[in-house]
């Protein structure tokens, strides 16, 4: 009987080892990489607009925002803190935010340049259509107007011409191409009037009075935008110089006490730092009025 059991226990190794070798062994799933990312830019039906959207830095300016964040960052908390460190790791952190914040504010003055010159753009348009001229004709001359009252590197010229060269050589309705450049414009002003022209296009409406009526409405909303921002210069003011007191009552501190390197200090100003970059942000959004 103890052979019998001995003989059963060895067979049933035996079918566990050749079980574990019929088993393919489970290959370690190597981790995939996440892509990158990529800024996808709309160049329009044409292949060559540019995307008003989005703002591509390009190496210098990169360089420039994360060199002068990261100064900014590092004598800004030197002045607040006295501690190198800190300093170092806080100026690496605004060298890197800076960058976003770069991007942002030359997006947005590329647009308020946009707009500007769209307003002149209308100004030609309706002088033309008034007149009595076609649309190929009225957006020619409009061309030849920006090209000499913005030159021929400006926004607006770039547009025209390119809105020009496709009518004449690839035969695009204007209608079609206004509607592109308003896409991708990121306008509502030039999307609104796209809309409208390609309206009365098909409709056959009063061309000269709608590019008339929707250049008083914009040429309204720039002075109304500027009476404001006039009205909050004050504040704006204010706001900038409370931006550095802290870093005056800092070093005017240091005469009192130079116990900087007390943790609790350290502590208590970082403390201090985000409830006044926090009240400085909300300051910013109260006084940043759009209209």
């Amino acid at each position: 009987m103890a052979t019998v059991s001995e003989e059963n226990q060895t067979g049933a190794i035996q079918e566990v080892v050749l079980d574990k070798e019929k088993k393919p062994k489970k290959e370690k799933q190597k981790k995939e990489k996440k892509p990158k990312k990529e800024v996808k830019l709309n160049h329009g039906i044409t292949g060559a607009g540019e995307d008003y959207t989005v703002y591509v830095l390009d190496a210098k300016e990169r360089m420039l925002a994360i060199m002068v964040g990261g100064l900014l960052g590092f004598v800004a908390c030197y002045f607040y803190f006295n501690n190198i460190a800190i300093s170092v790791v806080i100026g690496a952190i605004a060298a890197y935010e800076a960058i976003p914040v770069y991007t942002k504010m030359k997006l947005n003055k590329r647009k308020e340049e946009l707009r500007l010159q769209f307003r002149d753009l209308l100004e030609s348009l309706s002088n033309s259509y008034t007149v009595g001229m076609t649309s190929s004709r009225a957006f020619h001359a409009a061309y030849e107007d920006m090209k000499v009252e913005h030159g021929p590197d400006a926004y607006i010229t770039k547009e025209m011409e390119l809105i020009c060269l496709a009518h004449d050589n690839q035969g695009y309705e204007i209608k079609n191409l206004l509607l592109d450049f308003a896409k991708r414009s990121g306008l509502d002003d030039i999307k609104s009037f796209a809309g409208v022209f390609d309206i009365s296009t098909d409709l056959g409406g009063n061309i000269a009075k709608v590019i008339r009526e929707t250049r008083d409405m914009i040429s309204d909303k720039i002075e109304v935008e500027l009476e404001i921002q006039t009205m909050v210069t004050g504040q704006r003011n204010q706001l900038n110089v409370l931006a550095i007191m802290p870093f005056v009552v800092s070093i005017v501190s240091r005469s009192f006490s130079s116990d900087d390197s007390n943790p609790i200090v350290i502590v208590l100003k970082l403390v201090a730092l985000g409830m006044f970059v926090f009240a400085y942000w909300m300051g910013n959004k109260i006084v940043d009025i759009k209209v």
